[in-house]
């Protein structure tokens, strides 16, 4: 019998798919793409490109142009977005 309370661990027979179990590990490269964390990390590069082509127009009073140091950050943070940056966006 099993504890309703206590979560299962991951493993060939208690995940949620084949995909997640079985072939895991010839599909591992996928999960960059299309887990949850891929889903957000797409989401954020559309969002900060967004707010970019907006600050490029120069007639959307909210968004000012950029600076290079700025247009710095928002490169970086597309390109470095880690599991952690995920978790918080999540939170």
């Amino acid at each position: 019998m099993s504890n309703a309370d206590a979560p299962l661990s991951l493993s060939v027979l208690t995940a949620l798919s084949p995909l997640d179990g079985r072939y895991r590990n010839k599909l591992a490269r996928l999960a960059e793409h299309f887990s949850e964390y891929g889903l957000i990390r797409h989401r954020v590069r559309v969002e900060l490109t967004w707010l970019q082509a907006l600050a490029d127009e120069g007639g959307v009073a909210e968004v000012p142009p950029f600076s290079a140091s700025a247009r710095a950050l928002l490169a970086a943070a597309c390109k470095d977005f880690s599991v952690a940056d995920a978790e918080r966006v999540k939170t």
